[in-house]
């Protein structure tokens, strides 16, 4: 009998629960509550996923417009989303243990950027935190060294680091 692929479909407010649960597990040592979260899937939901294996969710990916070189703090609400946004910001990706290998990180990577064109946005940014580096660098990001960013890194912990992928208008 074959196995059921991982498959991404976009977040719905009922699935906060396990956005909560697979937190406690990919990102105990920067848990963020559950109204910062539900926030981000409300202000931005077409940029908001869950990773699926039949009816088990086992990831998600929280992103929206944002600003260049201004990650917001770790655990802060938003409030709106600046009029002025200039970038698409991925705030977080979260995998279980059993999804390594499988691909899934990288094609919610894909699906985020075409998204990001499509929005007419030329930068894909985020936040590395936890030794995920090697990762983002594999989808075609890098890091920024901007002495600015130091102060808004703060909140994300020892090591990390702001990173951006430039869209190719191709």
């Amino acid at each position: 009998m074959m196995q059921a692929k991982f498959q991404w479909r976009l977040a719905e407010p009922d699935d906060i629960g396990v956005v909560m649960a697979i937190q406690t597990v990919a990102h105990a040592d920067f848990p963020e509550e559950e109204t910062v979260l539900a926030e981000r899937m409300r202000l931005c939901p077409q940029g908001c996923f869950v990773l699926v294996r039949g009816e088990a969710v086992n990831g998600y990916m929280l992103s929206h417009p944002w600003s260049r070189r201004r990650p917001p703090p770790l655990n802060r609400p938003l409030v709106a989303i600046p009029d002025d946004a200039d970038c698409w910001y991925l705030h977080d990706l979260a995998l279980l243990p059993q999804t390594r290998g499988s691909g899934a990180g990288a094609a919610i990577v894909s699906r985020l950027v075409s998204l990001a064109r499509e929005e007419g946005f030329g930068v894909v940014a985020l936040v590395s935190v936890g030794g995920s580096r090697p990762f983002w660098r594999k989808q075609h990001f890098a890091a920024v060294s901007d002495p600015m960013l130091k102060e808004k890194l703060a909140s994300y912990g020892e090591g990390a680091a702001y990173m951006e992928r430039l869209l190719a208008e191709a």
